[in-house]
């Protein structure tokens, strides 16, 4: 029995010798190639293809890049997830002019302020609506409005790109109390029965590209260290659509408008070429203020039909747009404050007896931070032994 105990105890004493032994000298382990895109990354098995996506979004995050722009004037945090939390409101107004007695109408919606959640990434931002209503206009006053509007803004190194689809159902006549017609105590003439349609792009050429930075003002994912403007060259189309269960010129303005403009519908298509400047100063390092003014240059193809059902259309040239940016904010480089306003104002330039203006846009107040991901995703691959460091 004893002699099976000390044969036992020196069988244990020799095994656990080796394994100390090899963990001394382990072998050398062959060394991973480097990984230069994402086919690089393993995806034959199936847990490496249920991985891939993962891990391939982790390597585009955390690969380095050729620098394209001047450093001194530019510090990117494009390796940061940038949130924002904005408090905003969208609008989309429109004017009935009638050329030959020089008055006009102004539509406008009852605005709501809307607190939302700003995602702002390399290629994108864009807002997502929370529901959470901070202010819900005036329905006494101004009636209600309901509406659907999605602005999507899309910022690159050179190019920038504004794209929109906006639907509003319910307005009222700003200007109602400039009639001496508008008898009513209450200070507006509401119009539930009119709905408006926009849609369009408008895009941009940055030529000062190198130095300055779009995305400092708008999106947050740079910074822009020192004071700097560019040209912007561009192009642009909207489609502007309205409509009323009977004509726009309600009975108590009729008097001061000709009749033909009397109109239930009308739809414009406006396209042409963009031409502006755009600058921002910087103040302190810490202080920013961006302003934009981009005159358009073009087209309309215009048509309505009139309370008659007679029609008009036609293709004229002249028409005009005028876009304008304007944005203040505090940024330390983790968290900011700030606010802007977008908007567009399109000028038609029709020789008939009526045309409509429109203008679009909205206007924000919002506080943010940066968070840092470069350190997860590196340790993310780092885990799954995917680059060697």
């Amino acid at each position: 029995m004893k002699t099976k105990v000390l044969l036992f105890l020196c069988f244990l004493f020799m095994i656990i010798s080796s394994i100390k032994i090899n963990a001394q000298n382990p072998r050398p382990s062959k060394k991973k190639p480097p990984i230069k895109t994402i086919w690089d990354i393993p995806h034959k098995t199936l847990w490496q293809k249920w991985m891939w996506p993962h891990r391939s979004a982790a390597f585009e995050i955390t690969k380095e890049r050729v620098v394209n722009y001047d450093t001194a004037y530019i510090k990117s945090y494009h390796k940061k997830l940038v949130i924002a939390l904005p408090v905003s409101t969208r609008f989309l107004k429109f004017s009935l002019n009638d050329l030959k007695s020089g008055n006009k109408l102004t539509f406008s919606p009852n605005l709501q302020y809307n607190l939302g959640l700003s995602i702002n990434s390399r290629w994108a931002t864009f807002i997502l609506h929370s529901g959470v209503k901070v202010y819900n206009g005036d329905p006494y006053n101004k009636g209600k409005t309901s509406y659907q509007d999605y602005q999507l803004n899309l910022y690159s190194r050179k190019l920038t790109t504004d794209m929109f689809v906006q639907y509003y159902s319910g307005f009222y006549i700003k200007n109602s109390k400039d009639f001496n017609s508008y008898s009513s105590v209450k200070p507006y003439a509401v119009r539930s029965d009119v709905y408006a349609l926009h849609m369009g792009v408008s895009s941009n050429y940055i030529v000062n590209n190198k130095k300055f930075s779009y995305k400092s003002s708008f999106a947050f994912a740079e910074q822009q260290k020192k004071s700097a403007g560019s040209l912007l060259l561009g192009i642009y189309y909207s489609y502007f659509d309205a409509t009323a269960n009977e004509a726009l010129i309600s009975p108590p303005f009729r008097g001061s408008f000709d009749s033909l403009s009397y109109i239930r519908s009308a739809h414009t298509h406006n396209f042409g070429l963009n031409l502006g400047y755009i600058y921002t100063l910087v103040l302190l390092k810490k202080y920013y203020a961006t302003a934009s003014l981009v005159q358009g240059f073009g087209g309309e193809q215009m048509g309505y039909i009139r309370e008659n059902n007679s029609s008009y259309q036609k293709l004229v040239g002249g028409a005009g747009k005028l876009h304008m940016r304007v944005a203040l904010r505090y940024d330390n480089e983790r968290y900011f404050i700030g606010s802007m306003v977008i908007t567009d104002y399109v000028l038609l330039s029709g020789k008939s007896s009526s045309t409509f203006d429109y203008s679009y846009g909205k206007f924000l107040v919002y506080i943010g931070y940066r968070f840092s991901i470069l350190k997860a995703e590196k340790k993310i691959l780092r885990d799954l032994k995917m680059i060697d460091y």
